[in-house]
């Protein structure tokens, strides 16, 4: 407060700190607390039960947002998301009888919370309702808009959608091109489309009304609109900060843009704490505030008018996109690994067009006649060839994870660029040299992984990560692919999903994870090897262990072609032995030189990890054959406090004997809540009960063990 009031300089930037502090410790204590429902469901973990629920909205393929508003005869209100493989009608009410899971956000991955409380998939056929709610306006107005849209427009009524009612459905189908020509704004009801509609609509009105009556009825309209498009955070500040310029006009009291901007952030704050940490708002404000802020450093005092001023337009409007996208890049980097500069070209035509089809949009809802209809075709057509052609472009980047501390660091060198066009060198020294040793902090800011074990929610699959004392790391297993059985060959590995490209890449580059000590398969079953491929083209592998079984097969002769294995070392398991990381020790098992069995379940290898007093055994896939094996030959050698219970909690494993020698205080059973196999068995489950082991699922969540230095 103190350098507000005697820099001025520094107030408006101290008056938005002051609402994000504010707006925090506003979230912080008015936290919405676990609602009973939700709570129920994570205890149970299913259940089944007479519903009926009311479809808000589509979510993407086969699935729909709905609201459950009845359970087992009992009233309720809850978000959840509906699978289901026909088409519903949007604003319908249903009845069935349904399994629900909980949707868990996962402590260790997830960095986005979840929008719903549970998924529902429906057990018997659905049965349409007369719902006892009258459709609100808002939703009666969607769907009225929605019809017309569709009748009018057809297969090109999509786009429409997504320009006046932020409908998803465009975007989801063209999400890749949009992102790589960094135009994913202009098809997103956002603060600028609120501006064109500004700007079309008050042409209309100042037309038929007086100025004061146009400008009163388009801030109705406006509110309308916000309504619409369900107060989405940047349609609410770019309508209050509209909104506040005429006010502010009205009283002859204008108000400068921080003070609109400030102002616009405190009322959402106010009324919606949570929404501080929406990413659509954050993206909002920081594109507004890169407009406002930088942008007239770079005007010039001369401005020329006519046709010559043409050129002067266009680089300013390059500008413009330029100071955005680079602005922003920070933020998208950090939330979804994704960046482009393709926008400032793409720009050019893109936003011309999307004015068009925004207005086009709004006068065939007025009125729909076919030059209408047969303009928004033809320029839709030509906006789908231009996104086309930029997203071919080269200067975009994806899968590309940055750490929160990396993009503190972009954004405060950033900074040291705009400080440097708006003051001489002597001035812009005196900011530049405290900024650059906080990037220099930021840069090389430690995220020790250092003393922590982590078992990951991969689903029906395994994939663990250790990192010892010293900070070398060891992965067992890489986790499965997508959509394929855990039997799958891994032929084609290199054409098919994995799990760890799609989550754990996301997390390890965010915590600047570039290379592996070693890397453990198990295994060659496509749930403990499916990630590897991803792996090794992402990160750099210093030694791969697997067993001299696994090596020798044809099946890994056939996978090795398609590895990147050359500056990899592979070790060749033939017996125990032990393996140091940091004053850690990795003790391989089995299979020793005296054991074999035909299937690759019982070929698993088996390792103990021993940090301190903490042990962790690592079992593969081994069935009852290699247990008994393990528990005749190196009975001393199995005691552990942490055990990940051998494939997936399968009846054929976890035998008492094997059990009786382990005697784990805790045991991990990797697989999802529901999966074709129906893991984890009843009888693996009650062997693990009978001898007072904790029982954890990863998918509760992965589980973070932290071991003593």
């Amino acid at each position: 407060m103190l350098l507000a009031v005697f820099c001025k300089g520094l107030r408006p930037p101290l008056i938005l700190l002051l609402f994000l502090i504010g707006g925090n410790l506003h979230w912080q204590a008015h936290k919405p607390k676990a609602q009973p429902f939700a709570d129920y469901l994570l205890q149970r973990g299913q259940i089944q039960q007479e519903i009926s629920f009311k479809v808000q909205a589509s979510s993407g393929p086969n699935s729909y947002r709905v609201q459950l508003y009845e359970l087992a005869g009992h009233q309720l209100s809850e978000p959840m998301l509906l699978v289901y493989l026909q088409e519903l009608s949007i604003g319908g009410s249903y009845h069935t009888l349904a399994e629900i899971q909980p949707l868990r956000d996962d402590p260790i991955l997830d960095i986005h919370a979840r929008n719903y409380q549970g998924i529902i998939r429906p057990v018997k056929t659905l049965e349409s309702v007369e719902s006892t709610d009258a459709p609100t306006l808002i939703f009666r107005a969607r769907k009225a808009i929605q019809d017309r849209l569709d009748k009018a427009l057809g297969v090109y009524s999509p786009l429409a959608q997504a320009l006046l009612l932020s409908d998803s459905d465009f975007k989801r189908e063209h999400r890749q091109s949009l992102n790589r020509a960094g135009i994913m704004h202009l098809v997103v009801v956002s603060g600028l489309h609120v501006l064109m509609l500004s700007l079309f609509l008050l042409v209309i009105l100042r037309a038929i009304f007086p100025r004061s009556l146009a400008e009163a009825v388009f801030m109705l309209l406006l509110l309308a609109f916000a309504a619409l498009n369900n107060w989405a955070p940047p349609i609410t500040r770019a309508m209050l900060m509209i909104d506040l310029a005429l006010l502010s006009r009205w009283l002859s009291r204008p108000l400068s843009i921080a003070q609109n901007l400030s102002v616009s952030l405190f009322v959402i704050t106010i009324v919606s704490p949570a929404q501080l940490f929406n990413l659509g708002l954050q993206l909002s404000f920081t594109a507004v505030a890169l407009i406002a802020f930088v942008l007239p450093l770079f005007r010039s005092p001369k401005e020329s008018s006519g046709l010559r001023s043409f050129p002067r337009t266009i680089w300013k409007y390059m500008l413009i996109s330029l100071v955005v996208s680079l602005g922003i890049a920070p933020l998208t980097l950090y939330y979804f690994g994704t960046a482009s500069m393709n926008g400032v070209l793409a720009n050019l035509l893109g936003l011309p067009l999307i004015m068009l089809l925004l207005a086009l949009s709004i006068l065939i809802l007025i009125w729909d006649i076919q030059p209408f209809i047969l303009c928004f075709q033809a320029l839709t057509d030509l906006w789908q060839v231009w996104l086309n052609l930029c997203a071919k472009l080269p200067l975009s980047w994806e899968g590309q994870w940055i750490s929160l501390p990396i993009a503190m660091a972009l954004g405060l060198f950033l900074l040291v660029i705009v400080l440097k066009v708006k003051r001489s060198w002597q001035a812009w020294i005196r900011f530049a040299i405290p900024i650059s040793l906080a990037i220099a902090v930021l840069l090389f800011w430690p995220l020790s992984l250092k003393n922590q074990l982590f078992i990951f929610n991969s689903g029906v699959s395994d994939c663990s990560l250790i990192f010892a004392d010293d900070g070398s790391s060891m992965m067992i297993d890489t986790g499965g692919l997508i959509g394929k059985r855990a039997e799958i060959d891994l032929e084609a590995i290199d054409q098919t999903q994995s799990w760890l490209q799609n989550n754990l890449m996301k997390w390890l580059q965010r915590n600047r994870v570039k290379t592996l000590d070693y890397l453990v398969i198990t295994h060659l079953h496509g749930d403990h090897a499916g990630g590897i491929y991803d792996l090794l083209r992402s990160l750099k592998v210093k030694n791969l262990i697997l067993s001299d079984d696994s090596i020798q097969s044809e099946l890994w002769q056939e996978t090795a072609a398609l590895l990147k294995l050359q500056h990899t070392k592979i070790i060749a398991i033939t017996d125990t032995c032990t393996i140091n990381l940091g004053s850690h020790k990795v003790k391989f098992l089995h299979p020793d030189h005296n054991f074999y069995a035909p299937d690759l379940n019982n070929q698993s290898l088996v390792c103990r990890y021993d940090a301190g007093h903490k042990r962790f055994l690592f079992t593969g896939d081994i069935e009852r054959e290699a247990e008994l094996y393990l528990c005749e030959h190196y009975p001393q050698e199995l005691r552990a406090q942490i055990l990940k219970v051998p494939h997936h909690g399968s009846r054929s494993s976890s035998n008492p004997e094997f059990l009786a020698h382990v005697r784990p205080q805790t045991a991990i059973i990797n697989t999802a809540q529901r999966n074709v196999y129906g893991f984890p068995h009843e009888q693996a489950i009650d062997r693990l009960n009978e001898i007072g082991a904790e029982i954890r699922y990863t998918y509760a969540g992965s589980q973070r063990f932290l071991l003593k230095p």
